[in-house]
This record gives C-alpha cells, sequence and structure tokens, in this order.
C-alpha cells in the first residue's frame, strides 16, 4: 500500500516539473510587425506567468497569453537576455549622459 501511494506521488511530481520546466504553446500574432519604436515586455521567463498562461515573444513586446493547444507563436525561452517594462530607443538625453559618463 506505501509503495503505491509513494509511486502515484512520484508520478505526480514528475510530471509537475515536466509541465513548469517546458514553455507552453504560444497562440499566432495579430500583426507581424510592431508600429511603434519601443517594445513593452510584460515577462522576461515563464514563471513570470500565471498557471495557464506562456511568456510569448510579440512585435511589441513579450506578453503573458494563454496557452493554445497547438504551437504556433513563439514561446520566450528562459535565459535569454530581457528587461521587464518599456524598452525602447534612448532619448537624446541618454545618449549624451552615456557619452560623458560612459
Amino acid at each position: 500500500m506505501i509503495n503505491a501511494v509513494s509511486l502515484v506521488l512520484v508520478f505526480f511530481a514528475l510530471v509537475a516539473v515536466g509541465l513548469t520546466n517546458e514553455p507552453g504553446n504560444c497562440p499566432g500574432v495579430t500583426y507581424k510587425t510592431c508600429p511603434f519604436e519601443y517594445k513593452i515586455n510584460d515577462c522576461c521567463a515563464q514563471a513570470d506567468c500565471p498557471s495557464g498562461a506562456a511568456c510569448c515573444v510579440q512585435p511589441c513586446g513579450n506578453v503573458c497569453r494563454r496557452m493554445s493547444p497547438a504551437p504556433i507563436g513563439t514561446p520566450f525561452k528562459d535565459g535569454t537576455e530581457c528587461k521587464l517594462g518599456h524598452v525602447g530607443p534612448e532619448s537624446w538625453y541618454q545618449k549624451a549622459w552615456n557619452n560623458i559618463f560612459g
């Protein structure tokens, strides 16, 4: 009896680990290009998204999307360089600051 319970617990633990390590399937994108000069990343890892959602690469930034049954879109790969929030071209004063202070 104890061996059967242990086997079931190990099975569920392996399933849980398998589900958390793999990114989900992302749905397709509506727009192929972003009309803005900046992006807004809502997620930079699969762990940033709630259960049942995947961090997906979209033209205007990474967003958490509900997983689709088929792999249509592009899931964000954990470990890839990413910055949360507003990401865009440097303003003139940011460029000047970086030129002065490196």
